[in-house]
């Protein structure tokens, strides 16, 4: 019968610690190509239509303070301050029949109503986020109110007044970071509201139709709307 070749255990072993050396010497030899690669970056979400950044359901744009009852405010180059309603009321609200806006010259106040929203005999009032008075307003919403829906940060603005206490008045606005948190819980208090029905009135992609206070609450809607506008 054929005898195996006797193994010498230090034979074996002295192969190991060859093996163990070798592959130490080829990681310290290519560590420094290593080190050199760029760790990496996360991309950020690209902006949306008018330099908004998406939250959720809803979208906050750039250099803009918002009011608690869903209505911004941005001062402009010549010391103008130009008012609009936010995504969140746009998509509440759908749709508008007419927009009421007050007059060049009309005084405003902060929380105070600023614009009245009518929808099928139903009417939904906008706070104004600062004081001021008014100097121009958005003409256009006369013959197209759907711009608020369109375009609700560009286009579809409201006004534009002389402040009369910015200072003051924006330290109980809310703006960047902070504004898309407070947008994610206004959503987060929405969603509260929804039956398990309400899905099958959702558009792809989980986003809600327009007109969500009418979806939740029927005929009282304006009520639903009203109480998260702070009307």
């Amino acid at each position: 019968m054929y005898d195996p070749l006797p193994v010498d255990p230090f034979m074996t072993k002295a192969a190991e610690y060859l093996l163990v050396i070798g592959f130490l010497a080829t990681l310290l030899l290519g560590w420094p190509s290593l080190a050199r690669r760029p760790a990496p970056v996360a991309t950020p979400l690209p902006a949306g239509k008018g330099g908004t950044t998406p939250s959720g359901w809803f979208a906050t744009a750039l250099e803009r303070f918002y009011h608690l009852g869903h209505a911004w405010a941005r001062p402009t180059a010549d010391g103008l301050v130009e008012i609009g309603l936010d995504d969140f009321a746009q998509k509440l609200i759908g749709k508008p029949d007419t927009i009421a806006l007050p007059q060049a010259g009309a005084q405003l106040a902060q929380g105070r109503p600023l614009a009245s929203l009518r929808v099928g005999g139903k009417a939904v009032d906008l706070p104004a986020p600062v004081d001021g008075v008014v100097v121009h307003r958005n003409d256009a919403l006369h013959d197209r109110p759907g711009l608020v829906n369109g375009d609700p940060y560009g286009a579809g603005w409201l006004v534009r007044v002389r402040p009369t206490r910015w200072s003051a008045n924006a330290e109980d606005l809310l703006q960047s970071d902070e504004a898309q948190r407070w947008m994610a819980a206004s959503e987060l208090s929405l969603q509260r509201r929804m039956s398990p029905s309400f899905g099958m009135l959702l558009q792809d992609g989980g986003v809600p139709v327009s007109g969500i206070a009418r979806a939740l609450a029927g005929e009282d809607w304006d009520r639903l709307a009203n109480e998260f506008l702070r009307g």
